[in-house]
């Protein structure tokens, strides 16, 4: 069993930190975006 929730422990962390990857890659996308288009879309 501790062999086992150590597994589980460890794959959670790996989805929370991939997660936070694809999540800051994503707000990434978006800023480059509005730095793209010259900020007009908010004008």
């Amino acid at each position: 069993m501790d062999e086992e929730s150590r597994f589980d422990r460890n794959r959670r962390g790996r989805s929370v930190a991939l997660g936070l990857v694809l999540a800051a890659l994503a707000i990434l996308v978006f800023l480059m975006s509005i730095v793209k288009w010259g900020g007009h879309v908010f004008h």
